[in-house]
């Protein structure tokens, strides 16, 4: 019984590490330094850019999105938009000057400094939100602290929880083996 016990309790503290660490790993800020080629701003309603083929059938809303090249083949797209007072917290209401920061930059041609949350998953049209840009510093880090505490605190939470699973399922002296009775 102990060991069904453990391997359940095991099984739901994998599923809460792959989901609290992807979670994680979506809400967290990055840092990037990249060269920002343009800037756009597209009319979007919840099924995605109005066009012929997605016409607007519900209220819509400015999509700025920015385009960035890390090296010769590497480019990814930023969404520009503010979260205001809802989830995550960031607490973002200067889109429009983030975005009027980062087409000065595409037109210098400088390096920008990007701090971003999300992914990019193609298929599903999504973007890495972007919540500041700036001139880049010759050399700068792009290394989190922030993001790597709460990912170390994670994995402790992790690690702590796992130990107290494995001592409060593990073989107590008077248990007998499995396919043994009693006298």
């Amino acid at each position: 019984m102990r060991r069904k016990l453990r391997n359940f309790g095991l099984a739901l503290l994998a599923l809460a590490a792959l989901s609290g660490s992807a979670l994680l790993d979506y809400y967290l800020p990055e840092h990037s330094v990249t060269t920002i080629t343009g800037v756009e701003v597209k009319l979007v309603d919840k099924d995605g850019p109005i066009s012929r083929q997605n016409p607007a059938d519900q209220p819509v809303r400015d999509m700025y999105l920015i385009y960035t090249q890390h090296a010769i083949d590497d480019v990814r797209v930023y969404r520009n938009e503010d979260t205001g007072w809802g989830w995550p917290f960031y607490f973002k209401f200067d889109a429009s000057d983030v975005q009027a920061t980062a087409n000065a930059l595409a037109n210098a041609r400088q390096p920008a400094y990007l701090t971003s949350y999300g992914w990019r998953i193609n298929m599903l049209s999504l973007y890495p939100n972007v919540t500041d840009v700036r001139l880049a510093v010759a050399g700068e880090a792009t290394w989190s602290f922030f993001r790597w505490f709460w990912f170390t605190l994670w994995f402790a939470l992790l690690a702590a929880a796992g130990w107290g699973l494995l001592r409060a399922t593990r073989r107590q002296p008077d248990d007998k083996p499995s396919g043994q009775t009693g006298a």
